[in-house]
């Protein structure tokens, strides 16, 4: 069986108006065209809906019967057609993004906020983890978009960078850093060290500033968690290396923390998705504003 839209619609009209004459006006069809659409509706069911006479017509049982169907049909199909709308104009649909915790409770509160005053029909889901769970979620399609700092990516997913961002040093407000003008790899020779554990990104970028300063990387502790080595700054531990980022998470009245130079360390921060795979408009809508509003270069830092 093949029903078109038009006949239903043309049968549905010739019903509610009273003649072929009238529904043709409402869809700018000749009077004959639409008595054609609806004989073929009804060569394609099998049965008469529509007696005909030379001045009226009569619906008959079983035309009367399959109205209300016909009408239930073209209203849902309305619905759907309204509800494609609003999603390709990013009205309405849901979004999912992993992050790292950090950039979770720093980068994305001010974007969430600001994105859904403008989507608010777009439902955003952030799955916030450890760093090197963020492409695995991206790959297997549990997360539409990731951002964070990555080794590689693969061929398999696209990357835009976001922005760039220096390691820095958090140290206790009342440490000899705080009188510093400027701070050195070189500058935390005898300092215990708080470091990012070992098989982390930021664990080689500050592995290579040390180096570079001809200093070892022999931490006092190490944690999976920068919120973690900060808890540890606050108990005397020691000066914790983190990405930029991480500051905003400490309470300025207790803590300083300086940009480290010479070399200057930077990460860059990514956007990633599926490469060959179309962003569903949420999305799209998502990491647009993501560009417009994220951070455009390093995050400052004293």
């Amino acid at each position: 069986m093949n029903l078109t839209v038009r006949q239903l619609r043309a049968f549905t009209l010739v019903v509610e108006k009273g003649s072929f004459t009238a529904a043709g006006h409402a869809m700018h069809l000749t009077q004959s065209a639409v008595s054609i659409l609806v004989r073929d509706l009804e060569e394609e069911l099998g049965s008469r809906l529509i007696d005909r006479t030379t001045r009226s017509i009569a619906v008959t049982t079983v035309g009367q019967e399959f109205f209300a169907s016909a009408q239930r049909i073209l209203i849902d199909l309305e619905h759907a057609i309204g509800n494609v709308d609003k999603l390709i104009t990013k009205q309405r649909g849901r979004v999912v993004v992993a992050a790292p915790l950090v950039l979770s409770s720093t980068l994305l509160p001010s974007i969430l906020a600001t994105f859904g005053r403008l989507h608010p029909g777009v439902d955003v889901l952030v799955l916030d983890s450890l760093t090197d769970q963020v492409l695995p979620n991206v790959r297997s399609g549990a997360a539409d978009l990731g951002i964070g700092t990555f080794r590689k990516t693969e061929a398999d997913l696209s990357s835009t960078l976001l922005f760039r961002e220096p390691l820095v040093a958090i140290f206790l407000k009342h440490h000899a850093f705080s009188r510093a003008s400027r701070l050195t790899w070189k500058d935390l020779r005898g300092n215990p060290i708080l470091a990012l554990r070992s098989g982390s990104v930021f664990r080689e970028l500050t592995q290579a500033g040390l180096a570079a300063a001809e200093l070892p990387l022999e931490p006092a502790f190490e944690a999976t968690y920068s919120g973690t080595l900060i808890g540890w700054v606050k108990a005397g531990l020691g000066v914790a290396i983190v990405p930029a980022h991480a500051t905003a998470l400490v309470d300025q009245r207790r803590f300083g923390w300086k940009r480290l130079e010479k070399p200057a360390i930077e990460r860059e921060v990514l956007m990633v998705h599926r490469a060959g795979v179309s962003l569903s408009p949420a999305a799209q809508a998502f990491a647009e504003h993501l560009l417009e509003h994220g951070p455009s270069s390093a995050v400052s830092a004293p």
